[in-house]
C-alpha cells in the first residue's frame, strides 16, 4: 500500500487523475513494466536498428533503472560476447569429451583459436552531480542465484545483485596527497590489478581542498547540517562556527558566530557538545555554563534552556522530533522541547556526572554516568531497566540504527554490545588495546552490513565489527592514534582522520584504502555530508579543511 501511495504521487498521477478511483487495479504496475519492456527493447536493438535480439535476459532489473540507453547497449553487447564465448568453450568441452582420444585432443591444442581478449562489463552507472551512487540491491536467496532465469523482460524478475568486477590501475600523484588502488591497509602492491566491485566507490582524481581559517578559535568537532550544505565547527571555545560548505565555496569566507556568553567568567561558556536536529531545522549546543543553546542554521538563536546546574556534557537530538535529551555534570538528564525550551522530564537516577546520552527511537533512550551504570527509559518513566558492566568509565554510548544494539566503550578500549530487549550482554569485544575515541554506523540502506559498526582508537587501529557474531571482520592499522571515522552516506566508503594529519577513505566491505592525504595539522574530526561528495576536517592548529571530491 505504501509503495503504490509513493508511487501514485511522486509520478503526479493524481493530477491527471483527479479520482483516482477510475483507474483500474495494477495499471500502475502495467505501466511501470511496460516502461521497462520498452528500455529493453532499446537496449536490445540490433547495430541496423530495426531489429531486436530476443534474449532479454542480458538485462537485469537493475540495469534498466540505472543506465541510459546508449551504456544499456554497450552492457548488452559485451555479455553477449561474453556467453558466445562460454557457449564456444563449452561445446568445445564436449566435443572433446564425445572424441575424446589422445590424439585428437593433441591436434585440436595445435589449431584451436585463441579466445579474444575479455573486456570487462560496464556495470551500474554511478550518482551524478553530488557524489551519491544508489542504494545497492539485496542480493536473491542462493537458490534463486544458482538457478538460470528464462528469457523474459527483467520486469518480471527478481533484481539480483550484480558478480561482474571492473579492473583499474593505480592512479599515483606528487605531493602528500596520494589516490591509491584498493589495497589492504594502504600497503603498496604493484604486482597485477585488483578487481573491484560493482558497489565500490573510489576519488576521480585528487579532491578540491579549502581551507576555512577560524581565526584562533578551538575547533574540536565539525558537523554538517542534514538538510544544506552548511556546516558547524567548534568544541574548546566560546565560539561556535557555522560555514557555507557548498562545492566552490570561498576560502576567505567569514562564517556567522554563534557567542555563547555565559553569567560568569568567559571559560564558563565554552562549548562542550553539539547536535543537528535530523530535518537540520536547529542546531544545538552545550556549554560549561550549564546553559543549552538552540539556533537555526542561519545562526539566529531560537531558545537558550536553563535547567542543569553544571556543565552541559553531552546532548542529543531524538531521530525525528524536537525532543532534546541533555546529560550534565550535575548527575542529571534532561529531556527538552528544544523548539519551546519546555523540559519534558529531569532524571536524577545517576550517582555520578552523565557522561553519554543516546537516542533508540523517538521514546526510548539512554544515558550513562561516571557511575559506570547504564540507565534505560522510556517515554515518561524514571528508569526501565539498568546494565552494568566493566568497572572502567564510559567514553562512547551509541545505539545501532535499528535499535537491535547498544554499545558502550570503557576506557582502556574494550568495547561492549548489549542487547536492551533482554538486558542482557552480548558481547565483549576486547581487541583495542587503547581508549575508543569515535564509533560509526553503517548506514541501514546498506541490508547486509546493518549490524556493521566502526571504531577508532588510540591504539592506532580502526576496526570493522559484525555486531551479530562479535568478531572483528577488519582491522586498519595506521601510523597514529585514530580521532574520527565516518560512514559516506551510501555506505561504501569510510573516512579517517589521525593524530599526525593523515585522511584516508577505505572501501567498504574490503577496508582496502582508496585515497589519502596529509593535512599540516592534526585531525580531530572528519565527516561525510549529506550529499555523500564533501568531507569536513576540523584540526588542531585551528584550520578546518573541505575536501570536494568526484566519486565513481
Amino acid at each position: 500500500m505504501h509503495s503504490s501511495y509513493t508511487f501514485a504521487n511522486e509520478s503526479q498521477i493524481t493530477k491527471a487523475f483527479p479520482d483516482m478511483s477510475s483507474v483500474p487495479p495494477t495499471a500502475l504496475i502495467r505501466f511501470v513494466q511496460k516502461g521497462m519492456q520498452f528500455i529493453e527493447m532499446e537496449a536490445n536493438l540490433k547495430e541496423d536498428r530495426h531489429a531486436v535480439e530476443e534474449d532479454y535476459q542480458l538485462v537485469a532489473a537493475a540495469d534498466a533503472i540505472m543506465n541510459d540507453s546508449k551504456d544499456l547497449r554497450e552492457l548488452v553487447q559485451t555479455r553477449r560476447a561474453d556467453k558466445e564465448e562460454d557457449s564456444d568453450d563449452q561445446e568445445d568441452r564436449r566435443d572433446s569429451s564425445e572424441r575424446g582420444t589422445p590424439q585428437f585432443q593433441s591436434l585440436r591444442s595445435q589449431v584451436r583459436v585463441q579466445p579474444a581478449e575479455h573486456k570487462p562489463a560496464k556495470g551500474l552507472r554511478r550518482g551524478r552531480g553530488r557524489g551519491m551512487p544508489p542504494q545497492s540491491h539485496c542480493p536473491a536467496p542462493q537458490s534463486q542465484l544458482d538457478q538460470p532465469h528464462p528469457a523474459q523482460p527483467a520486469s518480471d524478475r527478481h533484481m539480483s545483485e550484480h558478480k561482474q568486477a571492473a579492473t583499474h590501475s593505480d592512479n599515483q600523484t606528487p605531493g602528500h596527497a596520494t589516490a591509491l588502488r584498493d589495497m589492504p591497509n594502504g600497503h603498496s602492491q604493484h604486482a597485477q590489478p585488483a578487481a573491484r566491485p560493482l558497489n565500490a566507490l573510489k576519488p576521480v582524481g585528487l579532491p578540491q581542498i579549502t581551507v576555512l581559517d577560524t581565526h584562533g578559535r578551538e575547533t574540536r568537532v565539525c558537523s554538517w547540517c542534514p538538510s544544506a550544505a552548511v556546516l558547524a565547527s567548534g568544541l574548546g571555545d566560546p565560539e561556535a562556527l557555522l560555514w557555507s560548505g557548498d562545492a566552490g565555496c570561498s576560502a576567505t569566507q567569514m562564517p556567522i558566530v554563534l557567542a555563547h556568553s555565559g553569567a560568569e567568567a568567559e571559560k564558563s561558556s565554552v562549548v562542550e557538545c553539539m547536535d543537528w536536529q535530523s530535518d537540520g531545522t536547529m542546531l544545538a549546543t552545550g556549554s560549561m555554563d550549564g546553559w543549552i543553546r538552540v539556533w537555526n542554521k542561519s545562526g539566529q538563536l531560537l531558545q537558550t534552556l536553563k535547567g542543569h546546574g553544571s556543565a552541559v556534557t553531552c546532548l542529543k537530538f531524538s531521530r525525528r522530533t524536537n525532543l532534546l535529551l541533555s546529560g550534565s555534570f550535575d548527575k542529571a538528564a534532561i529531556v527538552w522541547q528544544a523548539d519551546t525550551g519546555v523540559q519534558m522530564q529531569r532524571i536524577t537516577a545517576h550517582t555520578g556526572s552523565v557522561c553519554c546520552v543516546a537516542w533508540k527511537d523517538d521514546h526510548q533512550f539512554a544515558t550513562a554516568s561516571a557511575d559506570h551504570v547504564i540507565y534505560l527509559h522510556s517515554g515518561d518513566q524514571s528508569c526501565t531497566a539498568t546494565l552494568r558492566g566493566d568497572a572502567a568509565d564510559l567514553t562512547q554510548l551509541t545505539w545501532s540504527p535499528n535499535g537491535d544494539h547498544l554499545v558502550s566503550c570503557c576506557e582502556g578500549g574494550m568495547v561492549l554490545v548489549w542487547s536492551p530487549g533482554q538486558q542482557t550482554l552480548l558481547h565483549t569485544l576486547k581487541d583495542h588495546t587503547a581508549d575508543v575515541h569515535a564509533t560509526a554506523w553503517s548506514p541501514v540502506t546498506v541490508h547486509a552490513r546493518q549490524h556493521t559498526l566502526a571504531t577508532a582508537s588510540q591504539d592506532q587501529t580502526v576496526r570493522l565489527w559484525d555486531l551479530v557474531s562479535g568478531t572483528c571482520q577488519h582491522k586498519i592499522s595506521l601510523a597514529s592514534n585514530v580521532r574520527s571515522v565516518d560512514f559516506h552516506p551510501s555506505g561504501h566508503l569510510l573516512v579517517s582522520g589521525c593524530d599526525d594529519g593523515e585522511i584516508c577513505l577505505w572501501s567498504i566491505p574490503d577496508s582496502h584504502k582508496v585515497y589519502s592525504s596529509t593535512l599540516s595539522g592534526g585531525v580531530t574530526s572528519v565527516a561525510w555530508n549529506s550529499s555523500g561528495d564533501t568531507v569536513a576536517a576540523a584540526c588542531r592548529n585551528k584550520l578546518v579543511h573541505l575536501m570536494f571530491m568526484e566519486l565513481q
